[in-house]
């Protein structure tokens, strides 16, 4: 599936997700609570006192109106722009400590667009955004052939900012699946543990 194809099935989805959210709001909040709280307990192994905790802050959130939360510039731009639908619903049903277990990694994962067009004003061969972009067979390609006679080298000054994007998209997908997995393998062995005794 191609970059713009993946784009496309992204807005579709989070099209989607937004008509959800709305018919989500009206749900008994209450009770939302309380199922993320049940998941809480059955995902981690935190402590009585900290889900209190974070039960006060999901109540504080849904206490705060929801056009508040939506028209937030900050918020919106971090959510739309930089991770996929997929990954935003995701997200959205994960507990507030393994939401900001993944912000922290996703900050360090990420890539910027400043870094890479540092890298990129480099002359071929020895530019280096492909690399730093993770994109390990296409930096050798490319220093093969010095940068495509310069003109592969060229026509990268217009796409560094979408090849970050997809860069950042794939490391919120790959971070988020190696979250999920942690968090199933810990719930299988705390389910072996207790069968055991």
């Amino acid at each position: 599936m191609s970059d713009n194809q993946e784009e496309i099935l992204d807005k579709i989805r989070e099209r989607v997700l937004e008509r959800e959210r709305e018919l989500r709001l009206k749900e008994d909040k209450e009770a939302t609570i309380q199922a993320t709280l049940q998941a809480l307990e059955e995902i981690t192994e935190v402590p009585r006192e900290e889900m209190e905790r974070i039960a006060d802050e999901i109540r504080t959130a849904h206490e705060t109106p929801a056009d508040t939360v939506s028209n937030d510039p900050e918020l919106f731009d971090e959510q739309s722009d930089l991770l996929p639908a997929t990954v935003r619903e995701a997200l959205s049903k994960l507990p507030v400590v393994l939401k900001d277990e993944f912000w922290e990694e996703y900050q360090i994962q990420s890539r910027s667009i400043a870094v890479s067009y540092l890298l990129w004003l480099i002359p071929p061969p020895f530019s280096c955004h492909y690399l730093y972009s993770r994109n390990l067979i296409k930096q050798i390609l490319f220093t093969i052939t010095c940068g495509g006679l310069y003109l592969w080298w060229f026509v990268d000054f217009f796409r560094v900012p979408q090849i970050v994007k997809v860069e950042n998209r794939n490391s919120a997908r790959k971070i988020l699946r190696r979250m999920l997995r942690h968090s199933l393998n810990r719930k299988k062995k705390r389910s072996r543990h207790q069968m055991h005794r």
